[in-house]
């Protein structure tokens, strides 16, 4: 079964359950970036009550279709907040697996994961409830206050980051310093540089960005991300403190002058 033979089978098995209220696939699919690499992100509406014999019936359906090989349901939360199963099947790729969300037919138009300026178009399959009967966008003066709390996180702990890197450094501590390196300095300019050139989407981390940021910015990030060595570790970490300084200026300057610069204290409250 090919991955277009794949959506029809599934097509059919959310058409023909009235339990599953809205379905519709993500990710790759609705920002039209499908490569012979790509799997389905597979998005289920249901009702609260309904969840449990709805997914029930679907992984029946499923593995008469496919042969279920492989399910992994998470027990922790997701970090979209809802329920996700991962499939693999009998004769598929393993590149080819169904990544299951299930959304609660209750849940806020803004936590749907259907923003058209955020996650693309949506390739609709089913919908009972007419969430896709006009592109929904997302809340300006939200995701504004979004980005507001992300820069004011990075400019009130910048300092605080480069010093605890350092200590790691010269106590040799080599993993220490490089895993700190990369989510303390290296994620940050990321999320900077995301949100200069792509606001949107600037929460995305690493993901995309071949589509979202510019050629030189990219490649800016990809030589401060392959460290070759341990002695590598230290002057990156003097280059991303000399990158994230002057963006946190600037988009403090552009933004209105509302993000704390680097080395200003922060509250609690900037926690991400």
């Amino acid at each position: 079964m090919d991955r277009a033979k794949l959506i029809q089978a599934v097509t059919g098995l959310v058409t023909d359950d009235p339990r599953i209220r809205v379905a519709w696939l993500g990710g790759a699919d609705a920002t039209d970036r499908v490569d012979p690499r790509s799997d389905l992100d597979l998005m289920l509406a249901v009702d609260r009550d309904d969840r449990e014999i709805a997914l029930g019936a679907f992984e029946e359906g499923l593995d008469r279709l496919i042969g279920i090989r492989h399910r992994y349901r998470s027990v922790e939360p997701h970090w979209t907040g809802f329920d996700q199963v991962i499939y693999l099947g009998r004769d598929l790729s393993d590149d080819l697996a169904i990544d299951l969300s299930i959304v609660p037919t209750d849940t806020s138009p803004e936590r749907r994961l259907i923003e058209v300026d955020r996650h693309g178009e949506p390739v609709v399959l089913v919908d009972r409830l007419g969430w896709f009967d006009r592109p929904t966008r997302s809340d300006v003066d939200r995701h504004a206050a979004l980005i507001e709390r992300r820069l004011a996180r990075i400019g009130g702990l910048h300092a605080f980051f480069v010093s605890m890197v350092g200590k790691s450094i010269e106590r040799g501590r080599d993993l220490e310093a490089l895993d700190g390196y990369r989510t303390r300095l290296l994620a940050p300019l990321c999320d900077l540089m995301r949100i200069e050139h792509d606001p949107d989407r600037f929460d995305f981390a690493f993901r995309y960005l071949d589509r979202d940021l510019p050629l030189e910015e990219r490649r800016l990030l990809e030589s401060l991300a392959f460290v070759p060595d341990q002695q590598g570790i230290a002057p990156r970490l003097a280059r991303c403190d000399e990158e994230i300084r002057p963006r946190l200026a600037r988009l403090n300057l552009v933004r209105g002058g509302s993000v704390r610069e680097a080395g200003d204290s922060a509250t609690p409250s900037d926690r991400r």
